[in-house]
């Protein structure tokens, strides 16, 4: 270790070598505290080659991080070796207007893409979640996430038109369009080898930047709040409007994220007449015209799914400020990131709409048993072929005994999302371990070859799948 120390610096420098790696080894989860040597911040791709070829050299474990904020602890180092801190690599390299993609590095953070994109590129928007704005665009898109645009276009590893990446080895690849020439279109119709890299969590290299599509940005828009008063009121509208293919967004929260924005923490309880969801819908036309029929048509379904409490956006921001925290993308939920305590963790799950009633009940039952409030977020994705379940806890992280109570309720709530047919996505080592177990063994075989062929030592995040 002392030796690759000393190389590193070499490389690197002093400045951006550094042995205090404590603020790396806990997040905001239950997830167990790590372990690491060296965090080393490489600024651009040479130097993580430089990098990954000296951690190959040495045998060295390599956990690769950005703004560290996924709830499933997947960039805590786990056997030691280098963190590699890619914070520093936040270059828009390219905003393509004719193909609408945008190339950025895995320093680039979700507020200083949608101001570039506003500045540079007006007639274009990415996808935005409800996370800080500080946390990164790429890492987001590999980990699959969902955002704000995930009900059009789907999960956000769709999204992705190509990559460049440093193999553990140290070895340069490209794929997608870009690997043969000099644009990244898409990722068809060259063998998908994209794939490699989405919802693999780092363990099958380091993408140095992708190519993440853009799509136009409508000229006219509404937004709402929608109030409901049991979910499957809420399904049902959720389901309908989906499958027009005529709204942009329609998310769900329950009761528990509402009142945690007004600044309740514990003994959180819900009054008779208060909704138990929240809806919050997003309408965009190309003209007037189309924004007119579709909010009317909108109210319709919404009326006869037995959601009738609809509240424009504005409106309900002058009447309540604190609602513009859900407002506009991205944001910081400051109620859930500034919990006393500090953690915060879910279990998010993508799967059929036909179960998502009964699993979205079981889950709120089973967080109520052990104790939490019944804090659910859904979506249905890609336009309705499937549906997201996200249980979410905030909890004491001081607390063992409440950190206790939290791993045994998220290891009973991965079992339950995937007996109805879920299958959790940014999956925690424990949720991962889990889905394996339940995989098809020729799932298994093959990702066991995989993994085999590209890091062969599990030196790359390991702990992970």
């Amino acid at each position: 270790m002392n030796e690759a120390i000393g190389a590193l610096k070499e490389i690197f420098g002093d400045a951006r070598v550094d042995t205090n790696v404590d603020r790396y080894l806990n997040d905001i989860t239950e997830a167990p505290r790590g372990q690491a040597d060296i965090v080393v911040q490489p600024r651009t791709a040479d130097e993580v080659v430089a990098a990954m070829g000296l951690a190959h050299a040495h045998g060295l474990p390599v956990t690769p991080v950005v703004a560290g904020y996924n709830v499933a602890g997947l960039a805590i180092p786990r056997n030691g070796g280098i963190v590699l801190d890619l914070t520093l690599m936040d270059r828009i390299i390219e905003v393509n207007h004719d193909a609408m993609y945008v190339v950025v590095e895995p320093g680039v953070t979700f507020g200083q893409l949608k101001a570039h994109l506003d500045a540079e590129a007006p007639e274009l928007v990415y996808s935005y979640p409800f996370a800080p704005p500080f946390t990164s665009v790429l890492a987001n898109a590999l980990l699959d996430g969902l955002n704000n645009l995930s009900l059009r276009h789907g999960a956000m590893g769709q999204w992705i038109n190509g990559v460049e990446a440093v193999l553990p080895d140290g070895t340069v690849v490209r794929t997608g369009a870009g690997a043969v020439v000099d644009s990244w279109f898409g990722r068809a119709p060259l063998p998908d080898l994209t794939g490699l890299f989405v919802s693999t969590q780092g363990t099958t290299g380091v993408v140095t930047s992708a190519a993440l599509q853009l799509q136009p940005k409508p000229p006219h828009r509404a937004r709402w709040f929608a109030f409901a008063y049991d979910l499957a009121h809420a399904h049902a509208a959720m389901t309908a409007l989906a499958r027009t293919g005529s709204f942009d967004d329609v998310g769900l929260m329950t009761w528990p994220a509402a009142k945690m924005l007004f600044g309740a923490t514990r003994d959180l309880a819900r009054a008779e007449d208060e909704p138990l969801a929240f809806l919050f819908i997003d309408v965009t036309g190309a003209s007037e015209m189309e924004l007119d029929a579709r909010t009317a048509m909108a109210r319709r379904m919404l009326g006869e799914a037995g959601v009738e409490s609809i509240f424009a956006v504005e409106d309900l921001v002058r009447l309540v400020p604190r609602y513009a925290k859900l407002a506009e993308l991205p944001t910081t939920l400051d109620f859930l990131l500034d919990y006393p305590g500090g953690g915060l963790t879910w279990v998010g799950a993508y799967g059929p709409g036909g179960r998502w009633l009964e699993g979205a009940e079981k889950g709120l039952q089973l967080l109520e048993e052990h104790g939490f409030p019944p804090f659910l977020v859904a979506r249905p994705m890609a336009g309705g072929h499937f549906y997201v379940l996200r249980f979410v806890v905030c909890f004491d992280k001081a607390d063992p005994v409440e950190v206790d109570r939290v791993r045994a309720v998220m290891g009973q709530t991965a079992d339950l999302v995937l007996d109805h047919g879920y299958v959790p996505y940014k999956a925690s080592a424990d949720a991962a371990r889990r889905i394996l177990a339940r995989a098809h063994p020729g799932f298994t075989e093959l990702w066991t070859r995989v993994r085999g062929l590209l890091d062969p030592d599990h030196r790359m995040n390991p702990g992970r799948w």
